[in-house]
C-alpha cells in the first residue's frame, strides 16, 4: 500500500468514526457546567464594577481568578493520576455550586462587597483546576485514535457556546432584572452537570493498569509520594525542550490576555459605552468566533496540517488584540473580539491535543496541571499590569498585548514546530497499530 493511498484511508476513516455516546455524555456535562461558568464569570465583573469604579481592584478579581492555579496546580496533578476522575468533577461541580448559593445569599441581603467577590472567585477557580485537569485526562480515553483534534474541537465549542454565547448575555440580562438572578441560575448549572457527569463509564475515571504498573517497576521506594509523583511531572516538562518552549508561549498568552481580560469590562462599558444590559452580548460574540472555529479546526487541520494551522491561529490573536485596542466604535470591537475567540479556539484546541498525543498517559495528569499552573499561575502578574496600563488609557492592555503574543510567537516558531510533528508522528503511529490490530483480527475485512 501507498503512502498516498494510507493517507486517504486515514483520513477518511477519522472523518467517518463517531465520538460514541459515552463522549456525547461527557460532553453534555462539561457544555452544562460552561453554562455556568459563563454566567459567574459574566456576573461577578459586572458586580464588581457595581463595588467599584478603581480599574485596579476590579482587576483583582482578574488575580484571584488566576491565583489558585500557582498555588494548587501541582498537587491538583498528582491527585487527578491517582483519584476517581469521575467523582473528582461531581464534587468539584458541587463544591462549586455550594460556593455560588453563599454568594447569591449574601448579594440578596446586601452583605457582599468587593472582597466577596475575591473569595468567591478563589474558591470557585480552585474547584475549577480539579474539573480542567480532570477532564483534560480523560479525553483520550474517550475519542478514537484519529479523533482528537475533532473531539477537543467539539468539547471546546460547546462550552464556548454555552458560557460565552448562553451564559454571559443570559447572565448581562437577568443582571440588569435582578443582581442575584445569574447566581441562582448558575449554581442549578453546576448541580445538573454534576449529575450528568457521574454517569461516566469506569473505564475513563483512572489510568490503565498497565500504565500505571509501568510507571511503578522499578520504583518501589517512591511509591505513595506525592512530593516524588509531582517532581517526575516536572522533570518530565523541564527535559522536553519543544514542551518547556510551548509552556512559555502559553504563559506569556495567558499573562498578555490577563492583561486585556482584567479591564475588559470598563473597555466595554465606559470606553465602548455599551450599556450594561448589553455588556453580555458584546462580550457573547467571542461565542460566534469560537463556533466558527470549531467548525474549522477539523477541516483545516487535515489540509493545513498542525504547524501552519497554529502559526496561523496565533498570529490572528495577536492582531485580533490590536484590533481590539484601535477599534472606533463597538461594532468593530465586538468583530476583533470574536476573532480573538476563534484564533484562541482554534490554536488552543490543537495545542492541546498535541500534548495529550506526545506525554505519557500515566503522567498526563501532572504534566498538564504543570504547563497550567505555570501559564495560570504567572496570570495575576498580567492581570495587575493590565490594571496599572488602564489607569492611563483603557486601551493600552490590549495594545500591549497582541504585541506581546506576535512577539513571542516569532522568538519560539522553531520549537512549535518540533513538538507538532512530534504529535502527528505519534498519532500516525497509533493508527497503524489499530490499523496491524484489526487486520490481525479480522484478515479479510
Amino acid at each position: 500500500m501507498t503512502t498516498d493511498t494510507r493517507t486517504q484511508r486515514t483520513t477518511e476513516s477519522k472523518e467517518e468514526r463517531r465520538l460514541g455516546r459515552d463522549f456525547n455524555r461527557f460532553w453534555a456535562g462539561t457544555m452544562v457546567a460552561g453554562l455556568g461558568d459563563g454566567m459567574l464569570f459574566t456576573a461577578l465583573p459586572l458586580l464588581a464594577a457595581l463595588f467599584t469604579h478603581d480599574p485596579l481592584l476590579v482587576a483583582g478579581l482578574m488575580v484571584a481568578q488566576s491565583l489558585p492555579w500557582l498555588l494548587f496546580g501541582l498537587p491538583v496533578g498528582v491527585l487527578v493520576d491517582r483519584w476517581d476522575r469521575g467523582r473528582i468533577v461531581t464534587c468539584s461541580n458541587l463544591i462549586r455550586a455550594g460556593t455560588v448559593l453563599v454568594l447569591s445569599v449574601l448579594v440578596a441581603t446586601g452583605n457582599a462587597d468587593i472582597w466577596t467577590l475575591y473569595v468567591v472567585m478563589f474558591v470557585v477557580m480552585t474547584c475549577d483546576i480539579f474539573f480542567e485537569v480532570a477532564t483534560q485526562t480523560m479525553v483520550l480515553g474517550l475519542a478514537p485514535v484519529g479523533g482528537l483534534d475533532r473531539a477537543n474541537a467539539r468539547l471546546t465549542g460547546g462550552r464556548t457556546l454555552t458560557e460565552d454565547f448562553s451564559g454571559a448575555p443570559l447572565a448581562g440580562l437577568l443582571f440588569a432584572v435582578a443582581a442575584v438572578l445569574p447566581l441562582a441560575v448558575n449554581v442549578g448549572a453546576y448541580v445538573l452537570s454534576a449529575l450528568i457527569l457521574l454517569a461516566l463509564p469506569m473505564a475513563v475515571r483512572r489510568p490503565r493498569e498497565e500504565d500505571v504498573s509501568s510507571d511503578e517497576e522499578g520504583k518501589g521506594e517512591e511509591k505513595g509520594s506525592v512530593l516524588a509523583e509531582l517532581k517526575e511531572g516536572m522533570r518530565y516538562v523541564y527535559t522536553d525542550a519543544p514542551l518547556r518552549t510551548v509552556v512559555v508561549i502559553s504563559t506569556v498568552m495567558r499573562m498578555a490576555l490577563a492583561a486585556q481580560g482584567a479591564v475588559m469590562v470598563l473597555l466595554v462599558l465606559r470606553h465602548f459605552e455599551v450599556p450594561e444590559e448589553l455588556y453580555g452580548v458584546f462580550m457573547s460574540t467571542a461565542a460566534v468566533g469560537a463556533v466558527v472555529g470549531v467548525l474549522l479546526v477539523g477541516r483545516v487541520v487535515e489540509r493545513l496540517g498542525r504547524f501552519r494551522l497554529v502559526v496561523t491561529a496565533f498570529t490572528a490573536m495577536g492582531v485580533s488584540c490590536l484590533l481590539l485596542a484601535l477599534s472606533p466604535n463597538a461594532y468593530l470591537g465586538a468583530a476583533a473580539w470574536a476573532l480573538l475567540a476563534m484564533s484562541g479556539t482554534v490554536s488552543g484546541t490543537v495545542t492541546v491535543g498535541a500534548a495529550q498525543l506526545i506525554v505519557p498517559e500515566r503522567i498526563i495528569g501532572r504534566v498538564m496541571s504543570c504547563v497550567r499552573m505555570i501559564s495560570f499561575g504567572l496570570a495575576p502578574v498580567g492581570a495587575l499590569l493590565g490594571g496599572l496600563l488602564a489607569g492611563m488609557d483603557l486601551r493600552l492592555p490590549s495594545l500591549v498585548a497582541g504585541t506581546a503574543l506576535l512577539l513571542v510567537l516569532l522568538l519560539t516558531v522553531r520549537a512549535v514546530r518540533i513538538m507538532l510533528g512530534r504529535a502527528d508522528e505519534n498519532e500516525a503511529r497509533m493508527w497503524e497499530e489499530e490499523t496491524e490490530e484489526t487486520e490481525r483480527i479480522s484478515p479479510g475485512r
